[in-house]
Order: structure tokens, then sequence, then C-alpha cells
């Protein structure tokens, strides 16, 4: 049964990402992609909720204690985990991948993210570049975290091959 949170975390990201897009289509889309690759492996619960959220505090007005309070602290903590912080995308990804150590279980939603990101760029080569240029500090950072099937999708994604 679907998680009645996952209903209102999807209206909520939709509002609060607004008129943002993801390439030239509207950012749900990126959302529901994420929310895919986990429903492709068996994940729901506060993985499922957190799928919806997982870039609102990143790229909209919505802060961690909103999640708190709207979605709980279990959604929080993976949203949070997640959410990069920093000047530029080299800091954030570095601060995110601290942030997952910290909390493991959000090491299964940032391979979500990230396999909805490389397969939504098959079409876009400097979108693929620049994932497999990040290719190996992911893999560094997180490697020994999450599930095995989903780093195999990845890499196949991406192209790395077995790692």
């Amino acid at each position: 049964m679907l998680d009645p949170r996952e209903t209102d975390a999807r209206v909520f990201a939709q509002s609060a990402h607004g008129g943002q897009k993801y390439g030239d289509a509207p950012y749900d889309k990126h959302l529901t992609q994420v929310r895919t690759v986990l429903t492709d492996f068996g994940y729901g619960g506060a993985l499922g909720v957190a799928a919806w959220l997982h870039d609102v505090v990143e790229d909209a007005d919505v802060s961690k204690d909103d999640i708190v309070t709207r979605f709980g602290a279990d959604v929080a903590e993976l949203v949070w985990a997640v959410t990069g912080e920093g000047a530029d995308r080299k800091e954030r990804n570095a601060t995110a991948y601290a942030k997952i150590r910290a909390h493991p279980a959000a090491a299964i939603l940032k391979l979500a993210d990230r396999i909805a990101n490389v397969e939504a760029s098959r079409d876009v080569p400097k979108k693929l570049a620049m994932y497999r240029s990040e290719w190996q500090a992911f893999r560094k950072a997180l490697g020994d975290l999450g599930d095995p099937r989903m780093w195999a999708r990845l890499e196949r994604a991406i192209g790395a091959g077995p790692s």
C-alpha cells in the first residue's frame, strides 16, 4: 500500500519547485524518475516519501525543519543527508557524501537520484560527461553503502563497467 505521505510529498514538492525545469520538462519528471528507480528495487516507506522531496531543501525555500514538521524526522534525515551545501558542485557533493556516510540509509536515495540523472543524460553528452567525471569520487565516497544491485545499474548507465 502506498504511504499516504507520498501523495502529500509529491504535491508539496511540485509547489516548492514551482516553475523549475528538469531540462525542458517540469521538475516533477525527475522526481518521478527517482521514485521509479526506488520502486524498481522494492524500496518504499520513508525512502519513497523522500524521493519526492530530495531536492526541496537544496533547490527551494524549504528547511529541514519544514520537512520534519510535515513528513517526520525519518524523511527529513534522508532529505537532509542528500542535500549538498557549499559554493560549487564539488563542495556540495563533498558535504552530501559526508552526511550520507553519517546516515547510511540515505545512500539508497542518493543512488536512485544518481541513476535517474545519469539515465536522463543519455542524450545530453555534456551532462553525461559531468557524471562520468564525478564517478570515481562518487564511488570512493559511497561505494561500500547502499544496494549492490543499484550500483550495478548505475555502472551500466554511466558506462563505467564493473568496479
